[in-house]
């Protein structure tokens, strides 16, 4: 992409500035394009464990969790400095798809994982929970309790951690290569789980997926708006949180595309912010924080052994591999008709959707499992993220306890565990 594309790409839409030149990544003096060889070296083995999970947003807390709790020696990879991903990092408090809306909106879809992270913030009074609506968190709140459960379990967190590589051999992981501060490293595992939002670890095997465009947008608090009517509550006092869905249509897995992103919506929000202490009653309004990461909705997705499609989601379909129930979060066009969000079921989510085609030892959980396009705003959604999360912590330790591989796992054995650990199936 040259310079004017990238300046281009940027745009958040019209009437929007772009910020000053001299903040965008500018070219370099030496030409572009082509490739260059990486010398072969030696990596040095650092650690190991049964099962390696990477990602720590609710999808990779939830399954580090669970499979902790089943047994196994569990290292979580996160590649920033806190849990939580979006929930936490982009401001995302509502945990949505964890109820569901018909009838009085109570009607409870996800449980396991996600109601004991629930009710652990609600004891410290950082959850707000109203008929209707989706329950609502702190950041800071979120990843205290998030941090605390994995202490609890013995799971292992390794930090400011991304994955570079995977090492196979006849259809099985053997080792995730990382990069820190200190350089390439390698980890030994038996089991993989890929939370890592983007199918980081799913890239570098052979098998199937589709990338997908969407919005990127952000969310972020506001302080002293008692009096202001924007945004919605939190559990803090007097701080509330607002939304933008910001760049439309844009590719989440493009490093200068993201950058870009992240300074415009950062200067969007400080100038929106700004506007609103003009209102009536606002003018004590400060700027809480802008998020630290923008709000990717999807980018890579599996191509599982049997992708959860729009029509069964829409038509309540069973599957017998069931290993949890998400809610509903939006009205969604299906049959020729704006279906509402009132008149939608919840939604069963099969194992096999978490499960690859040909990797042995590796499943696939959060927003980057197998879905249909047309279900991108529920399947992506922390509540589901949570169930499948959970889900696949489970299967991992199971399949290491019966050494079998993640396609020929006892499905009755894997749900009996699953409501040990008291999922909703």
């Amino acid at each position: 992409m040259d310079r004017r594309d990238f300046i281009r790409k940027a745009s958040l839409g019209a009437g929007t500035t772009l910020v000053a030149p001299h903040l965008l990544v500018q070219a370099a003096a030496v030409p572009s394009g082509g490739h260059i060889l990486e010398p072969a070296r030696e990596i040095p083995v650092v650690a190991s464990a049964s099962v390696v999970v990477v990602g720590g947003g609710p999808a990779g807390f939830a399954a580090a969790l669970a499979a902790a709790r089943e047994g196994a020696d569990v290292l979580l990879v996160e590649r920033l400095y806190f849990l939580g991903g979006l929930f936490t990092g982009c401001g995302v408090t509502p945990i949505i798809d964890m109820y569901h809306p018909a009838g009085d909106g109570r009607t409870q879809a996800v449980a396991g994982v996600a109601e004991e992270l629930c009710n652990r913030l609600e004891a410290l009074g950082m959850l707000i929970v109203h008929k209707g609506v989706h329950p609502k968190t702190d950041p800071e709140a979120a990843k205290y309790v998030m941090e605390t459960l994995l202490c609890e379990a013995g799971v292992r967190v390794l930090y400011g951690t991304q994955v570079a590589q995977v090492q196979c051999s006849a259809g099985r992981i053997e080792a995730v290569v990382v990069e820190g501060k200190g350089g390439r490293a390698a980890i030994r595992t038996s089991f993989v789980i890929d939370c890592s939002g983007d199918g980081d670890v799913l890239s570098w095997t052979d098998d199937p997926f589709t990338v997908y465009k969407d919005d990127i947008g952000a969310m972020w608090r506001i302080g002293n708006a008692e009096a202001s009517a924007q945004g919605s509550l939190t559990p803090v006092k007097g701080v509330r949180t607002l939304h933008m869905t910001g760049l439309r249509e844009q590719d989440g897995l493009d490093m200068f595309n993201l950058s870009q992103a992240q300074i415009a919506i950062r200067k969007q929000i400080w100038e929106m912010t700004a506007a609103l202490k003009g209102q009536e009653g606002c003018t004590d309004l400060y700027l809480v924080d802008t998020p630290s990461l923008v709000g990717v909705r999807v980018t890579r997705v599996l191509d599982s052994v049997c992708n959860v499609s729009l029509a069964g989601a829409m038509e309540g379909r069973t599957y017998p591999d069931v290993v949890g129930i998400a809610g509903a979060f939006t009205d969604i066009d299906y049959g020729g008709r704006r279906v509402g969000i009132r008149e939608r079921k919840m939604w069963q989510v099969p194992y096999s959707s978490l499960t690859p085609r040909k990797t042995q030892n590796l499943l696939v959980a959060g927003r980057c499992f197998g879905f249909e396009r047309g279900l991108t705003y529920d399947a992506r959604e922390i509540g589901t993220c949570l169930l499948t999360g959970q889900a696949a912590g489970v299967a991992a330790a199971l399949a290491l306890d019966t050494r079998t591989s993640c396609r020929d796992l006892d499905i009755p054995a894997l749900q009996r565990r699953l409501r040990r650990q008291h999922a909703a199936l």
